[in-house]
């Protein structure tokens, strides 16, 4: 079988699925960037914020003054537009890949799992020719025409989408969502005005058969897209599932990313079939001569670290024991797409060691609302704001501090209960990748 998968990548295929794959992520990307700018979200986001939430490990990266931020998100635009012509493609997707990427570890109170997909995809493309066809690099450099590529190269890029779907199914095989509907059963009832099937949002039997169903999909999606018997069924449900969530849920850009993406597993002949139907076939933009897979032999290493690290991610939060719902270890980066509804009451206990003296703080008098909202039910970030007010007090004169965090938090429905153990000095805990012991065990 490794043989035939083999002899199978190593096979000649039209490059005009790279081409096309390269004029929808172009085109996406800069409708999602320009739309981003134009709503205001690089001030909200970037510059409004007086402190940010960084990754683990990337504390180091911190945003720009004001117009510079602003610089970044139209150089982003600029360049997803450069990819989608095949323009400067090899500069235009290198840089777009370290600026977005820039972008998505400022600040993880808009982790967005789209947000990561792109920044997997940019990366994955670097190593790819897809300016290989329908570029206008095709126009300035001759030897960036390709006429075949390996199959593997296509392969890879099916792959990085296929994934997004079936560990999305994975991640549903919980007792909240098999089991109870949720969270969808809170989420689809408060859609019960939506037009023609509002009231039926609020039948249980729904949730459950919408639980159930979403399941099965997200597992089953890549291999039926994969076969050509059931392809353009399965991407007809595709359509109409990820339309139905924009409506009902509004989850920005994913919907139609997954929708333009899951394209690429129709056959090159589409692709082929559909470029020249809108661009035409002219000597400039088409193709001249065949790659051999020696020369591009080096991104097969890349490739087999690239998916051993996704296939390890997801299944991180295991390491931890108890519901990654609650504690949140290990549940970014793995698709855990639409899982919780997760509310939360957070305050901090500052005691003034010099006094004995002690006071209420709220996260809300220093961070912006969304920042406020992630904060209250996320443990990193409850400890990462507990170092900022130990070290705010400490710069503004009063003294050495204890950080003391009260959190009652709820998961889907569930009563709630403390998050944070409230006897535990933040001040004095320092993140890591190991368990996290002042995180309260999960109560049913």
């Amino acid at each position: 079988m490794i043989r035939k998968w083999i002899r199978q990548g190593q096979e000649l295929i039209g490059s005009e699925s790279l081409a096309f794959f390269r004029i929808v992520f172009g085109l996406l990307l800069f409708v999602s960037e320009i739309r981003f700018i134009a709503r205001g979200w690089v001030d909200d986001f970037y510059v409004k914020p007086g402190f940010f939430f960084p990754f683990y490990g990337f504390e180091w990266v911190r945003p720009l003054p004001a117009p510079y931020m602003h610089g970044v998100f139209y150089a982003l635009a600029v360049l997803a537009l450069l990819i989608a012509l095949g323009l400067f493609y090899r500069f235009a997707i290198v840089i777009f890949f370290f600026l977005f990427t820039y972008v998505e570890l400022l600040d993880k109170s808009v982790y967005l799992n789209h947000y990561y997909q792109v920044s997997l995809l940019a990366l994955l493309m670097c190593f790819l020719p897809m300016n290989s066809s329908y570029s206008l690099d095709n126009v300035l450099f001759s030897q960036t025409k390709i006429l075949k590529i390996p199959a593997w190269m296509l392969g890879a890029l099916r792959a990085q989408v296929g994934l997004v779907y079936f560990f999305g199914g994975v991640a549903k095989l919980r007792y909240d969502w098999l089991f109870e509907a949720q969270p969808l059963r809170i989420w689809l009832a408060a859609n019960q005005d939506f037009p023609v099937i509002g009231p039926l949002l609020t039948q249980v039997w729904v949730a459950f058969v919408l639980s159930w169903f979403a399941m099965l999909f997200d597992l089953s999606a890549p291999f039926l897209l994969s076969m050509r018997q059931t392809r353009i069924y399965m991407y007809v449900v595709i359509v109409v599932f990820h339309v139905l969530t924009h409506l009902l849920f509004y989850i920005g850009m994913f919907p139609w990313m997954m929708i333009c993406t899951a394209l690429i597993f129709f056959p090159s002949g589409f692709h082929q079939t559909f470029l020249r139907t809108i661009l035409g076939q002219t000597k400039g933009l088409y193709m001249l001569s065949e790659v051999s897979f020696r020369k591009y032999r080096f991104a097969i290493p890349f490739l087999a670290i690239f998916f051993l690290f996704q296939f390890f991610m997801p299944f991180r939060s295991y390491f931890y024991g108890g519901n990654v719902l609650w504690h949140e270890q290990g549940y970014r980066f793995s698709w855990n797409i639409m899982l919780m509804e997760k509310n939360a009451s957070l305050e901090y206990e500052v005691k003034v060691k010099s006094s004995g003296k002690s006071f209420v703080v709220k996260p809300e008098k220093f961070l912006t609302r969304i920042q406020a909202r992630q904060c209250s039910f996320q443990p990193d970030m409850i400890l990462q704001f507990a170092h900022y007010l130990h070290n705010y007090y400490q710069e503004t004169g009063l003294g050495d501090t204890e950080i003391h965090a009260v959190c009652y938090a709820s998961v889907n429905g569930h009563p709630s209960n403390l998050l944070i153990d409230p006897k535990t000095d933040l001040a004095l805990v320092h993140d890591s990748f190991r368990p996290k012991k002042w995180i309260t065990d999960w109560r049913n």
